[in-house]
């Protein structure tokens, strides 16, 4: 048997960008404003979610494969927390942050994944290292490390949200005779 070549292609950066906001807003209720207890570096410059992520799809040029596994994650997170779960104003960005990075370290091979460093870099420093450190902490501790992601899984999520995702999974078998 041939072995499959299998790709994820995204026909939509737009549907893309529109999803994977909703998909981060809609994880847990947060609060609205900051409060003294809000522990985000600089309020003052967190941009719309949806601005702030399509800044870190343009600079970090993700490949289709690592944002739609990083859904996957935020999807698994949504799916293991509380009920009585609540976050702060600024939970939705560190949360879709900790999910590329993630995403982005298990699908590298080659060692050019993200870096908590190409995140600062990424983001104007909106978070410090430190910071972004933490996060990728709690996000794997809070989805239990549950890092495996097949094709079926990739499969299965696309079945769900693919035609909202404007993405496909191609699959093609791989000719070794040529």
């Amino acid at each position: 048997m041939a072995p499959v070549f299998t790709t994820v292609c995204s026909r939509s950066p737009e549907a893309l960008l529109s999803f994977t906001t909703s998909t981060a807003t809609s994880l847990l209720p947060c609060t609205k404003k900051t409060t003294r207890f809000t522990p985000i570096t600089h309020p003052q410059h967190l941009p719309p979610l949806g601005e702030f992520i399509a800044t870190v799809f343009k600079r970090s040029q993700l490949p289709p494969c690592v944002c739609l596994v990083s859904l996957i994650y935020l999807q698994r997170l949504k799916n293991s927390l509380p009920r009585h779960a609540r976050g702060d104003i600024d939970t939705p960005y560190r949360l879709f942050l900790a999910a590329i990075l993630t995403a982005s370290k298990f699908l590298s091979e080659t060692g050019s994944s993200l870096t908590s460093q190409a995140i600062v870099d990424i983001i104007d420093g909106v978070y410090s290292p430190k910071d972004v450190n933490l996060m990728e902490r709690s996000f794997l501790g809070l989805i239990k490390y549950d890092l495996f992601v097949n094709v079926e899984a990739i499969r299965d999520y696309l079945a769900m949200h693919g035609k909202s995702l404007e993405m496909d999974l191609i699959e093609d078998v791989l000719d070794h005779q040529a």
